[in-house]
């Protein structure tokens, strides 16, 4: 094997070693992203639910004063 030959199995080596790292890098910050993107998807969930609640009970006392005010009417 020449020198240049050597130079050059080492450089793609090394570039090699570079694209393990960089593939690594990105595969955990995927996992990562997904993760946060889980945990927010259940959170919303839970936010809608307790906004759909909350709607109801505001529509409910919204009847409830509306009822009474009509009650109080002369």
């Amino acid at each position: 094997m020449t020198e240049l030959e050597r130079q050059l199995l080492k450089a793609l080596e090394s570039l090699e070693g570079g694209y393990r790292a960089q593939h690594a890098a990105w595969a955990s910050a995927y996992s990562d992203l997904r993760q946060m993107f889980e945990a927010t998807s259940t959170e919303n969930r839970a936010l809608r639910e307790s906004v759909g609640s909350l709607s109801k009970q505001v529509l409910h006392l919204s009847g409830q004063v509306e009822t009474l005010s009509q009650k109080l009417k002369p």
